[in-house]
């Protein structure tokens, strides 16, 4: 009798364990299951944020990559730092909004408001030249952020544009 029991436990506990792995594998097969960047689902609210105000970069591309003089940085860091906590703000208040689409349309046309808003100010600091460069490198920083995202050659993927060894 203790013979049958046990075999009956261990029947059970192997089933148990093999209707758990099958879950399992056919959860992580599930459309959406895994990434939502692999099913071409709306970015995520930070890819979101980076591809529409990108502040870090383009604060280092100002300070570093053209030859800004040190008053206009001084005042194009103002700028920054103002969009920077407006951003900080929206993010927050996105970040407890999670997936909703109306919450992030709302977030999107928020940034999108505070990026022309940052503009209009590094219209009034930086020189026209300057201006014009920043555009040019914001289209091919938008250009490689699209790239990225479609997975295309040199866009960040697995076998770009990399030498090969």
């Amino acid at each position: 009798m203790k013979k049958k029991w046990l075999l009956i436990t261990i029947s059970a506990i192997f089933c148990l364990v093999l209707m758990l792995t099958f879950q399992e594998f056919t959860q992580a097969q599930a459309p959406g299951g895994g990434n939502r960047q692999a099913g071409g689902g709306a970015p995520s609210g930070m890819m979101m944020v980076m591809q529409i105000l990108p502040l870090e970069s383009e604060w280092t591309q100002i300070s570093f990559a053209m030859d800004v003089s040190d008053d206009a940085l001084i005042k194009a860091r103002k700028a920054f730092k103002d969009a920077w906590t407006k951003r900080k703000a929206i993010t927050d208040k996105a970040e407890s909004a999670g997936d909703d689409a109306d919450a992030r349309r709302a977030m999107r046309t928020d940034l999108e408001k505070i990026k022309t808003e940052l503009d209009t100010k590094l219209k009034g600091i930086l020189t026209p030249k300057q201006i014009e460069d920043l555009a040019k490198w914001e289209k091919e920083n938008q250009n490689r952020f699209r790239q990225r995202q479609s997975g295309a050659p040199g866009g960040g993927q697995p076998g770009g544009n990399r030498p090969q060894r």
